[in-house]
């Protein structure tokens, strides 16, 4: 009978552990999609999606690469889309247009994991 209680006992911890380690906790993802040809003339379509982790933040991605959410990693997708506003005067302007553009195409996608 003892034997019986600490088989009995260590069954139940076993399985509690077992159960307790097999459950794996998922990050909740979020994503938005916008093709910047709506904001100025990229000539063709241009999708741009941003993906936002819970727990590791937001990455975009163009054209199979992945553009960290960095000043950095904005302006570098900004120049990978080859908009007009390479050969316009207001070079600055509108690269800022895209990449505010950019930042709120992140918030939705932030505001979808709330």
């Amino acid at each position: 009978m003892k034997a019986l209680k600490s088989l009995v006992a260590i069954a139940i911890i076993a399985l509690f552990s077992l159960s307790y380690s097999g459950c794996e906790t998922t990050s909740d993802e979020s994503c938005e999609q916008q093709d910047m040809n709506e904001i100025l003339n990229c000539g063709v379509e241009k999708n741009v999606e941003v993906c936002c982790t819970t727990g590791s933040g937001c990455v975009y991605k163009y054209n199979g690469q992945d553009y960290p959410d960095t000043n950095a990693g904005l302006n570098n997708l900004a120049d990978a889309l080859g908009c007009t506003y390479k050969s316009s005067a207001n070079y600055e302007e509108e690269k800022q247009l895209i990449i505010q553009n950019l930042i709120d195409l992140k918030n939705r996608a932030w505001f979808g994991l709330n």
